[in-house]
């Protein structure tokens, strides 16, 4: 549960969208982009993907906060094997702010299903200068699961 105003803010401003050929996304709106790739831009949400599917995880983030933004899961097999790879998110700044200061961007984030499986991605906002994960607090969870093609 997310108790900092911060923290609701964010939740309250994200919204998740999916686009895919063959993937699926539940509890969340979804609709579709000619290159097949997923976009989820409200969580928590559950995708299905088979292996080599992308989804794209967007959501509104604010570099002058001084908090940051991970998403970290994907793991793993019985055996250890990556189940889907989480990119290192990328900030883009708005477009146009008008000359207002501390407005918010986005930040995205390229999971990509490797092989079939079940496991979460889990996006978590960590206060300015904390260099452990007991500051940190969750945003959302994208659980996936990789079948078969």
């Amino acid at each position: 549960m997310i108790t900092s105003r911060a923290g609701r803010i964010f939740v309250a401003a994200s919204t998740v969208l999916l686009m895919s050929g063959a993937a699926v996304m539940t509890g969340s709106s979804a609709s579709a982009k000619s290159d097949g790739t997923l976009i989820v831009r409200d969580l928590p949400a559950s995708v299905r993907l088979v292996p080599g599917e992308k989804v794209k995880i967007i959501l509104p983030t604010n570099k002058t906060t001084g908090y940051s933004w991970t998403a970290n899961g994907g793991c793993c097999t019985t055996s250890g094997a990556t189940i889907a790879k989480v990119s290192k998110g990328v900030y883009a700044a708005p477009d146009n702010a008008n000359g207002m200061v501390g407005v918010s961007g986005q930040t995205t984030w390229t999971v990509t299903a490797q092989r079939t499986g079940k496991t979460t991605v889990t996006v978590v906002t960590s206060p300015p200068g904390a260099q452990n994960t007991m500051n940190d607090e969750t945003v959302g969870v994208l659980q996936i699961t990789v079948m078969a093609k």
